[in-house]
């Protein structure tokens, strides 16, 4: 029996490998080449766009925003070639990027324009002053690339009614990118859609499992890696196939990183995914648990053939190799996109007595893991002499730290292998809520909420009793170290407090839930910050007790400017009881008249 040669396998690793080798065209050619056909990866987004664009009895001008690998090139072309059919030219539109007919125009690269710039803004400001889209329109552009342009329009042309058009285009185009909405007049026939708001964790769940099911595996039937359970790429792939909440669990951490503000395109997510699969063996020595070595990084059926030891080597290729980007080396793994931002959750590097009981023994836990072959330096800490306390020992931990939460199903305690503990509270008590709901109105943690942010703002430990029903305002100015806080009663009630989420003003199925804490001072005046991860973590530990201090400043910063932004608007001519704290709780002391 021999090994094969999986054509499939070796147009998946182009993913693996620099932005070039990612874009449309490029995987286009690559998988005609090896004869193979390229990921078909169903978005129900896409689906969505695709119907706004082709209806006929009510054109769409549509604009595809976001940064560079959020795949609006691709969206072009499929919904160019689902309109067109047989009749689509393959040639024609990799030659150009403008494309316009008296039936429609369609832009899929407005920064490759030249000439057609100005008549692209032109349609535009024709359109936005007549409220008319005679023609579906359909233009990709990176976020700011248009703006710019338009802008550069702006100072160009000397039609005084073109500048105050394109002024008022640039405004909505500006307030729908940042905002998701505009409040200008005439917005509604400028249909932005911003391809970075959409659902990381729905876009990898479908990329795994586009790969997962594509038939190009089959090309491994009858192959001695297969059949011998030789071929760690297989390996891997069949037990990602069985059991699927492997991948949930991956996708979960993609998910806390956007709830953190993080973006990932689907180009990093392609290769995010296709290296979990075809990652080779950690590259710094102080991640392995065997003498093995490979010089290549990731893994096709060539390399796979040769390796002499497939036992040792398929312990070492592992699915936390791939996905955390072990395979490509220390400074990569810590500076290079996406893995820089998997390695800062401080996986392996956390853990709790929990998790090291179930580690330590086997038999408390229904579940196993690859490293557990090496169970028995657990019970004697060492391994031909070898002390616990080397790298060997020290790798041995972190990666079984990073298997058991892969490997566990559903255990209320995962989050807890990482630096947000609190995460699990958050997809309950916000996330989840947002998703079928307006607005997440928990009661415990609203109130957990306020009683943290009274002793952010005060610097000091106030009781559960007076602390957690209404935050009080200290007087603007007044720093948190002072001795003795004093400030007016002012203060924002629980019932004005509320968790809410971004609405963009043309939302996809598969957009992502932006959470907003929102203080209403006033039926006008409301003050908002967002809910992040990061930001509910600290609010939680504080609650518990944790002194109110933090040594992140971006974290720093986004308190302070809460607290200086509610002072500001606090409304005038309120009742000015004076409040100091007494034993953890709030004295009335004085009332002014």
């Amino acid at each position: 029996m021999a090994w094969n040669n999986n054509q499939w396998v070796k147009f998946l690793e182009g993913y693996c490998k620099g932005k070039n080798q990612i874009q449309d065209e490029y995987v286009r050619k690559v998988a005609y080449r090896l004869g193979t056909a390229p990921l078909d990866i169903k978005f129900p987004w896409q689906l969505e766009i695709l119907s706004k664009f082709e209806s006929k009895e009510n054109h769409k001008l549509i604009i595809l925003t976001g940064t560079a690998g959020d795949g609006k090139t691709k969206l072009c072309r499929d919904i160019v070639e689902a309109l067109d059919g047989d009749e689509f030219d393959e040639s024609a539109w990799n030659e150009n990027s403008y494309f316009s007919t008296e039936e429609r125009t369609v832009v899929k690269d407005f920064s490759e324009l030249k000439n057609e710039k100005t008549r692209v803004i032109q349609e535009l400001i024709t359109i936005l002053d007549s409220q008319v889209v005679p023609k579906p329109i359909l233009i990709a552009v990176n976020d700011g690339i248009l703006v710019e342009e338009i802008e550069n329009f702006i100072n160009s042309t000397l039609v005084d009614a073109e500048k105050v058009s394109a002024r008022k285009l640039k405004e909505i185009i500006e307030d729908k990118i940042n905002l998701g909405f505009s409040q200008c007049e005439g917005q509604e026939v400028i249909n932005l859609i911003n391809l970075s708001k959409l659902n990381a964790k729905d876009n990898i769940s479908l990329i795994f499992n586009a790969i997962l099911n594509n038939p190009g595996w089959e090309q491994c039937d009858g192959c001695e890696g297969k059949t011998e359970k030789k071929c760690a790429i297989f390996n891997k792939f069949q037990l990602l196939k069985n059991t699927p909440h492997i991948t949930e669990n991956l996708s979960h951490i993609i998910l806390l990183l956007q709830l953190n503000n993080e973006h990932f395109t689907i180009r990093e997510l392609l290769n995010l995914a296709t290296n979990t699969l075809l990652a080779s063996i950690p590259k710094p020595k102080a991640l392995r648990i065997t003498e093995s070595e490979l010089s290549a990084s990731t893994l096709n059926c060539s390399v796979m053939s040769k390796i002499g030891h497939p036992e040792e080597f398929n312990s070492e290729s592992t699915i936390e190799v791939g996905f955390w980007g072990m395979n490509l080396g220390a400074h990569k793994m810590h500076y290079n996109r996406p893995f820089s931002e998997l390695n800062k959750l401080g996986f392996g590097e956390l853990s709790t007595n929990y998790w090291d009981t179930l580690l330590k023994n086997k038999d408390k836990r229904n579940f196993s893991i690859p490293l557990d072959s090496n169970h028995s330096l657990f019970e004697g800490k060492q391994i031909s002499g070898t002390d616990s306390n080397n790298e060997l020992w020290d790798a041995i931990i972190r990666r079984s730290r990073i298997q058991l939460y892969c490997y566990q199903n559903n255990d209320s305690n995962a989050y807890h292998l990482q630096r947000y503990s609190n995460f699990r509270s958050y997809l309950e008590s916000v996330y989840n809520a947002l998703n079928s709901d307006s607005k997440a109105d928990d009661v415990k943690t609203i109130s957990m909420i306020i009683l943290s942010l009274n002793r952010a703002f005060h610097g000091r430990y106030i009781s559960e009793f007076s602390g957690q029903d209404r935050l009080f305002v200290p007087e603007k100015g007044q720093g948190s170290i002072t001795p003795i806080s004093i400030f007016h009663g002012e203060d924002i009630r629980e019932r004005d407090i509320f968790i809410e989420k971004i609405e963009n003003d043309m939302s996809l199925s598969g957009a992502r839930v932006e959470p907003v804490l929102i203080l209403y001072i006033d039926h006008d005046k409301k003050v908002k910050v967002s809910l992040t991860v990061e930001l509910f973590e600290y609010l939680s530990q504080v609650s518990r007790g944790a002194p109110p201090n933090t040594t992140d400043p971006r974290l720093y910063k986004k308190l302070l400017i809460l607290r200086s932004k509610i002072s500001t608007l606090i409304r005038e001519n309120r009742r000015t009881e004076m409040y100091s704290i007494h034993n953890g709780d709030f004295k009335q002391v004085i009332l002014e008249v």
